[in-house]
């Protein structure tokens, strides 16, 4: 069961009826009793809320809570996803001093990669190496920022993957658009209140009964990892997923990270050669000036154990090696 669409939002935060309606805003971050910022156009700016005090705040939380079954007074901290898509994130006392909501609208169209293309979000040598690496049964991570475009750029190159291939998409929350009738989505979840929890790494091990050709993870950001590059070395090429980094070789690193979270992890060596082995291209995602756009592309040529460095080749230059830094080991 989902929570109302942002819609039905309107009766429950006054003052913030325009922002709601306008499709120009793509979140909206309230952090307390009058105190309102919303993202337009890329750009943050705030909003004038008067009447928008505590408890209009605590009946907002209560109504995209109740038909999840939850109660922001015995969870305080909840994710949910409303019936038109859009995420929302609660806090409410004591883990906030007073209740914040933080709502990212569901976009309004899936772009393709040519979208992008077009739009100068993904340059067109780097579209070409994305392509002939997923075609090629090759697999790609996306990395980047809490908003920066991560999901939008993953939507995109799942539309280069043959249309007649079978897709199974892991997620924490529905969001990608995938438009095509061969694809199993799979939704993390559950806990208290929910039903038995499923998580992401459950999911993953799961996939791999459903006879995906290509396995796609909406964020990789724990010992899932493991299972994910196991898969991705087993015969499951064209997969994708994501990943939060500051730059494409630290992805990298953070990939590694990630799978040695996993009980019984192999060796930090072993699990960086099978990052390797997994992964052939790396997008790099950033969010800069009110454009979100592909910044980095590189190619994973292989790993120096002796200096711990991969060797990675930027699209369109010669390949380098980069010392990965200790704290990532």
């Amino acid at each position: 069961m989902r929570a109302s669409g942002i819609g039905h939002l309107r009766p429950f935060l006054p003052g913030l009826e325009g922002v709601l309606d306008d499709p120009e805003v793509s979140e909206l971050m309230v952090n307390g009793p009058g105190n309102v910022w919303v993202e337009r156009g890329g750009a943050m700016e705030p909003v004038d809320a008067p009447a928008l005090d505590a408890a209009a705040l605590y009946r907002a939380a209560i109504h995209i809570a109740r038909p999840l079954g939850l109660d922001p007074a015995s969870r305080p901290v909840l994710d949910a996803r409303l019936r038109d898509g859009s995420r929302v994130a609660i806090a409410a006392p004591p883990a906030s001093p007073e209740v914040a909501i933080t709502i990212r609208r569901f976009g309004g169209r899936a772009f393709t990669a040519a979208d992008l293309v077009g739009m100068g979000s993904l340059p067109e040598e780097v579209y070409r190496a994305a392509r002939h690496a997923l075609r090629s049964r090759r697999n790609v991570l996306v990395s980047g920022g809490t908003g920066s475009g991560k999901t939008t750029l993953l939507g995109a190159l799942i539309g280069l993957l043959p249309e007649e291939d079978r897709i199974v998409a892991i997620e924490d929350t529905l969001e990608l658009r995938i438009e095509r009738p061969n694809c199993l989505r799979l939704e993390a979840g559950g806990g208290p209140g929910e039903g038995p929890a499923v998580s992401i790494r459950d999911l993953v091990r799961h996939a791999l009964r459903h006879r995906p050709d290509h396995i796609v993870v909406g964020e990789v950001r724990g010992g899932e990892a493991a299972d994910l590059l196991q898969a991705l070395n087993t015969g499951h090429g064209g997969s994708l997923t994501t990943v939060h980094a500051n730059n494409a070789r630290s992805a990298l690193s953070r990939l590694a990270s990630c799978a040695m979270q996993a009980e019984g992890a192999l060796p930090w060596e072993v699990t960086c050669r099978g990052v390797v082995d997994g992964i052939a291209l790396v997008l790099h995602m950033t969010r800069r000036g009110g454009r979100r756009y592909v910044e980095e592309a590189i190619r994973v040529q292989g790993y120096d154990a002796a200096g711990n460095r991969w060797i990675t080749e930027a699209v369109g230059e010669k390949a380098r090696a980069a010392r990965i830094p200790e704290e990532a080991t």
